[in-house]
């Protein structure tokens, strides 16, 4: 792991401890302020509809001023965004702020991915991509921790939300060496990505689409099998807990073995647990339930970095600005898309129709990976010395 991503890693860190506290108090300050409720669904959806246009804008913005000065821009649009919502308390202005706000950090994310996946040889690309990952997990907690030290009801929150993200900004001003190289062309070209990394490119948007209700319904499939206000609180972070767990272990893996590998096995145990949890979730002791839960989100919330890893060994370090943003885009489509499917299906089939839902994704991503496998070997992963990796 490189040192001069250190300063990045704590940048990465302000940015989603302000986004967590976000997270929880947006919602909840609009319920106070008597927002209905398909408004507050709308801001939800905001936030989704900017991470699209931000994905898009990345690397436009990328190739004409750079990462950092870009990420800068990113971050300042973030914070003034937040400083505005106690002063425009009306429900339209909360749409477009939450959707600013989901542009900026879209950006933010591109940008840093894209550094660590430019910075990175195929060789140490997972792992580096993993301890990101965990980086953010804790950042998120961390936020929701911040949310209890004040009232929602004022203004507080926001004022601390918009410093902890300003102050990302100081850290990579901080960072040593050079960002990797911008971008040569900007456009994302989808069918480029596709033709380069199929399973990257069907991946992002299968990931997303399986990911978008795991983490916005299974507090209500919690609730409808009759957890109480407080257990749902421990099954969400029984999964919280288990993203973290294995993040760096299999992206050590995949650094070692085809990373196409690695997303089979991880999709083969999501659509076991998911199958178990389907079928006997409802009636399990809540030890068992939250240890399912942890095990699941060891597996669930791996994938789309492995597959995120393995497209930019296919598409090359050069280009991946274009990449990550194009693989963003792709996931947040169906991060957006997934929800309103899988809310269907419970309202017919129940509420453990969510990861009945969520194991057919995985199984339809197993099948075409494996596919993909049988027709195209696995990019050479070499160290930045030239060296295979060892096992």
């Amino acid at each position: 792991m490189q040192k001069s991503f250190a300063p990045l890693l704590l940048s990465v860190f302000l940015l989603v401890t302000g986004n967590g506290v976000l997270s929880t108090l947006i919602p909840l300050r609009a319920r106070l302020e008597g927002f209905s409720d398909i408004t507050i669904a709308f801001i939800g959806s905001s936030y989704f509809s900017g991470m699209l246009i931000g994905s898009l804008v990345a690397p436009w913005v990328v190739l004409r001023i750079g990462q950092v000065r870009a990420f800068i821009i990113c971050v300042l649009t973030g914070a003034v965004a937040i400083l505005s919502l106690p002063s425009l308390i009306e429900p339209w202005s909360w749409v477009l702020l939450r959707g600013t706000i989901g542009l900026s950090l879209a950006g933010l994310y591109a940008i840093a991915e894209s550094w660590f996946n430019g910075k990175s040889d195929n060789a140490h690309r997972g792992s580096a991509l993993g301890i990101y990952s965990v980086v953010q997990y804790l950042a998120w907690s961390v936020g929701n921790q911040v949310f209890r030290l004040a009232d929602p009801g004022g203004i507080i929150l926001f004022l601390v939300a918009a410093v902890i993200v300003g102050g990302a900004t100081l850290p990579l001003l901080m960072a040593p060496g050079e960002p990797p190289q911008r971008p040569a062309r900007p456009s994302l070209r989808f069918r480029w990505l596709f033709a380069m990394s199929p399973v990257g490119f069907v991946a992002a948007f299968l990931i997303g689409a399986a990911n978008g209700p795991f983490w916005s319904l299974s507090q209500i499939f919690a609730a409808d099998i009759g957890l109480s206000s407080p257990e749902v609180g421990t099954l969400m972070t029984a999964f919280m807990l288990g993203s973290a767990a294995l993040q760096i272990p299999i992206g050590r893996a995949s650094d070692s073995h085809d990373r196409r590998t690695i997303l089979v096995c991880l999709c083969v145990v999501a659509a076991v647990l998911e199958i178990t949890l389907a079928r006997v979730g409802a009636n399990l002791q809540h030890f068992g339930l939250y240890a399912l839960a942890f095990a699941l989100g060891s597996v669930v919330s791996t994938q789309y970095y492995v597959a995120a890893a393995h497209a930019v060994d296919r598409t090359g370090s050069e280009h991946a600005v274009a990449t990550t943003s194009a693989l963003l885009f792709l996931y947040s489509i169906g991060a957006i898309s997934g929800p309103p499917i899988a809310s269907y299906l419970m309202t017919v089939f129940g509420p453990s129709a969510l990861y009945g839902y969520t194991a057919a994704l995985h199984l339809s991503l197993l099948a075409f990976t494996l596919r993909q496998m049988l027709y195209r070997a696995p990019p050479v992963l070499r160290s930045a010395e030239g060296r295979m990796p060892q096992p």
